[in-house]
């Protein structure tokens, strides 16, 4: 949708890996032209190693869900 001007990637994980996801998103990325800024927070299990996965990338990570809002429509302005 040519009207997004940036995403955000909220994710809590229980069950589900931090690390996990963040393969898929990189994943997703190899897969599809991004053309807007992406905020991501990753908070759960594997947290750590998810955001070390994400490092390397143009992606922007933070810690809470505050803080992602805020970034995420700072960069859609």
């Amino acid at each position: 949708d040519e009207r997004v001007r940036a995403l955000l990637i909220n994710i809590f994980g229980g069950i589900t890996r931090c690390d996990e996801v963040a393969r898929g998103i990189l994943s997703a990325m190899d897969e599809v032209e991004v053309r807007v800024p992406i905020v991501v927070r990753l908070v759960g299990t594997n947290e750590e190693e998810g955001l070390r996965l994400l490092a390397p990338s143009e992606l922007i990570t933070v810690s809470s869900l505050s803080e992602a809002a805020q970034k995420a429509i700072a960069l859609a302005a």
